[in-house]
């Protein structure tokens, strides 16, 4: 009987756990399944966003990191506490010039992401999609790096670079229609390689003072990009890697991508 009782008890404990190991799975693969939602833009013109969840991360890089620049990367703990919504691509061409009627892009193509696009030709672009009491922005350095490294401490999101970042060995030295390399692991595309990215913050060179929710200095003289781009040195598409212009500057291999605010998730 004792035999016969312990060999029962040995088997609701099995099931127990195993039980427990597949719900704790259930629930680590909800947690890694992005959300997305379609907002528009204007009449007939719709954007796909992934919800970012609040977090803390390391941004920057290590001492040891290859290709880094010291003074611009000091590694840091910083913490976003509010989600916010990040778009899964670059801006494209198509839904700059439905809204925008006309196209400033160097590189030509629908579905390739928007160029020689400045930092204020963006604010008048905001202005225009916002004139109904929309919240769309850019995003924070910090934001954009968050979301780029999706809990990677690593260069890249990736283990595999080349199947994630259009970059000067793969790129034929032009851009690519967005969402053709892999996502990171929370679903974003092209957020390293393909092309610059416009930030919200004004450039400082040290930035590591900053840890709760950064917004960068109040004044400058540059803007922020991330990200790299189709024909620079491989390097700059480490997503530590930080990057500045003029506002008024228009180059052919920057553009941008959206963020949202909302308390809706």
């Amino acid at each position: 009987m004792k035999k016969a009782f312990y060999f029962f008890t040995t088997c609701i404990v099995l099931m127990f756990f195993a039980f427990g190991f597949q719900s704790f799975e259930n629930v680590k693969q909800a947690q890694q399944t992005p959300k997305t939602k379609s907002f528009d833009l204007a009449e007939n013109v719709k954007i796909k966003m992934i919800w970012v969840a609040p977090g803390t991360f390391k941004m920057g890089s290590p001492d040891d990191e290859l290709g880094r620049t010291g003074a611009r990367e000091k590694q840091h703990k910083v913490t976003i506490s509010e989600g916010y919504w990040l778009a899964e691509t670059e801006l494209t061409q198509r839904q700059w010039e439905k809204i925008m009627e006309h196209n400033p892009s160097f590189n030509k193509g629908d579905n390739l992401p928007v160029d020689q696009v400045s930092y204020k030709d963006i604010q008048q672009f905001l202005t225009k999609i916002n004139s109904k009491g929309g919240r769309f922005r850019l995003p924070t350095e910090a934001e954009w790096e968050y979301a780029c490294r999706a809990d990677s401490e690593k260069p890249y999101a990736t283990e595999h670079k080349d199947n994630m970042v259009w970059h000067i060995g793969n790129s034929g030295r032009q851009s690519h229609p967005v969402a053709q390399k892999r996502a990171n692991a929370w679903g974003f595309y092209d957020m390293q390689g393909n092309i610059l990215e416009w930030c919200s913050d004004w450039f400082q060179e040290d930035y590591s003072n900053d840890n709760l929710d950064p917004k960068g200095p109040d004044k400058g003289m540059y803007r922020v990009q991330r990200g790299g781009q189709f024909t620079g040195r491989t390097k700059h598409t480490r997503a530590a890697d930080r990057q500045r212009a003029l506002p008024e500057a228009r180059d052919f291999f920057v553009g941008f991508r959206l963020a949202h605010s909302t308390l809706e998730n």
